[in-house]
């Protein structure tokens, strides 16, 4: 995979340097320069992504649809809105304002997985594992099979996995 090429720009007169200058060369004007991604290499790399997959546009008549496998989140309403669970393997990004019970949602949810289908890691990376005990000592989420790693780095994340 090619790196990424950056750019300087005018902003007034779409002037390209390679590096930051303080006047843009083309128009004269000070502090017009901002760093872009540089067009001219976007384009080349996305067309030659899309050459070199050999994909081709199919019916839709001829897709075939396989049953995935789903788990239950201990939660009709949960499940109703995931299309009848968790998908197995798959990744569900839960958004919403600060306190509006995302965290305790998940807590809940990992604690019927840990305690009715095998071993849960929940990763935290914004808080402590005493804080996230205390919301599950109140919830009673203390399944056995339910770990918790508090962690921003990936990789350590991964290693765990």
């Amino acid at each position: 995979m090619s790196k990424i090429k950056k750019v300087f720009i005018c902003q007034e007169c779409g002037y390209i340097s390679p590096k930051w200058l303080g006047r843009c060369p083309g128009c004269q004007e000070w502090n017009t320069m901002l760093e872009e991604i540089d067009p001219h290499s976007r384009a080349k790399e996305s067309t030659s992504k899309i050459t070199s997959l050999g994909t081709r546009p199919e019916p839709i008549t001829d897709i075939v649809i396989d049953k995935e496998d789903r788990y239950s989140s201990g939660m009709e309403e949960l499940d109703r809105v995931m299309g009848g669970g968790i998908v197995k393997g798959s990744l569900t990004l839960i958004g919403g304002d600060p306190g509006i019970g995302k965290s305790t949602l998940l807590l809940q949810v990992c604690n019927w997985l840990g305690t009715n289908h095998g071993t849960v890691l929940y990763v935290s990376g914004e808080e402590s594992a005493k804080q996230i005990k205390l919301r599950a000592d109140r919830l009673g989420a203390n399944a056995k099979g339910l770990y918790l790693l508090c962690e921003t780095n990936l990789d350590i994340i991964l290693g765990h996995i």
